[in-house]
């Protein structure tokens, strides 16, 4: 739990210098998002339940147009051009992970909390063009140290709400962070269906920290969660 503390407080410091770059595309405001969501979670012994190993895939994929305003520079790589121009963007985001930590450790009366700490492997992709004819590519795999966190009220024995974060980062600062709102149904004892709501942003950073791009969606999603 000690990573879950350390991760946290310094992910604002990390985007601060991950943003200082100044070949940075900032996509936001997705014309159409789908998420999906699938976590599997192990008991670490029989006598504790709660401590667990858990595996979780999500994925996020997006649509993008984006106006360059008259005399603003976008500069990518091998992408560079100067307004004004649209950007049309197709972007790909699928994390898988394993992790340790624990679930349903009581914090007051109905309410519990969720935590979890390991590593994630990241692929992401993006096609790029603009509407004067240049275009791009984007094929990236990496691996991050990743946490996970959620607080949920227990609202029935087989519903609850709840808040969730996710956070992960590379030595090249890329990474994603994730927070969204749940609900979590549970029609069988080692199932849940989950769904709600959730805000993605993947920042992508070039090794040499020259450029990078900040991909952000936005939507409901849906999921099924096992506990074996």
């Amino acid at each position: 739990m000690r990573l879950t503390r350390l991760a946290l407080p310094g992910s604002g410091l990390i985007c601060l210098l991950a943003c200082s770059s100044t070949n940075v595309v900032n996509l936001e405001g997705s014309d159409s998002t789908t998420f999906n969501d699938l976590r599997a979670s192990f008991p670490v012994s029989k006598e504790d339940q709660n401590e667990r190993i858990k595996i979780r895939y999500t994925s996020a994929d997006g649509e993008f147009t984006q106006d360059i305003a008259e005399g603003k520079t976008v500069d990518f790589e091998d992408f560079q051009l100067t307004g004004p121009d649209q950007i049309r963007s197709v972007t790909d985001v699928s994390v898988t992970s394993i992790s340790y930590g624990r679930v349903g450790e009581a914090i007051r009366e109905n309410f519990y909390l969720s935590a979890f700490a390991g590593i994630s492997r990241t692929n992401f992709k993006i096609d790029m063009e603009s509407e004067s004819g240049l275009s791009t590519s984007v094929r990236n795999k990496s691996f991050e140290v990743y946490v996970d966190l959620g607080v949920y009220h227990l609202l029935a024995p087989y519903l609850a709400a709840g808040l969730e974060a996710a956070f992960s980062r590379n030595l090249s600062l890329s990474g994603i962070t994730e927070w969204g709102a749940v609900l979590k149904f549970r029609p069988f004892k080692q199932m849940e269906i989950i769904g709600g709501y959730r805000w993605f942003k993947y920042d992508f950073f070039t090794t040499d920290y020259d450029s990078g791009i900040i991909a952000e969606l936005n939507g409901p999603f849906v999921g099924l969660e096992f506990a074996f």
